[in-house]
């Protein structure tokens, strides 16, 4: 299979855009910058995390304990963490 190798022309700046000439007298368009601080938007962009995504689904249905077969809960001390308040009564806290 061939190589096929690329130069560039003597003299020549390799670039990604080229600036025209005349881009001084090119009219503009779009909508102006208002000086506005931006903190007030920051809690918008932000958003609450996933807060918003659980006020919107259903609670969720506790797994049973692969040792006992009852229900386990979310304690306090650790929301994600599903415990067993028969088999860890301590951790269930």
């Amino acid at each position: 299979m061939p190589r096929t190798v690329m130069t560039a022309e003597p003299g020549a700046q390799a670039s990604l855009f080229v600036v025209a000439p005349d881009s001084a007298d090119a009219t503009v368009s779009g909508v102006r910058v208002a000086a506005v601080d931006p903190a007030a938007n920051d809690a918008a962009l932000a958003g609450d995390g996933y807060g918003w995504l659980a006020a919107a689904l259903p609670a969720p249905s506790p797994p049973t304990c692969p040792a006992c077969h009852r229900p386990t809960v979310l304690p306090a001390s650790a929301p994600v963490l599903w415990t067993c308040p028969h088999c860890h009564p301590v951790e269930a806290r």
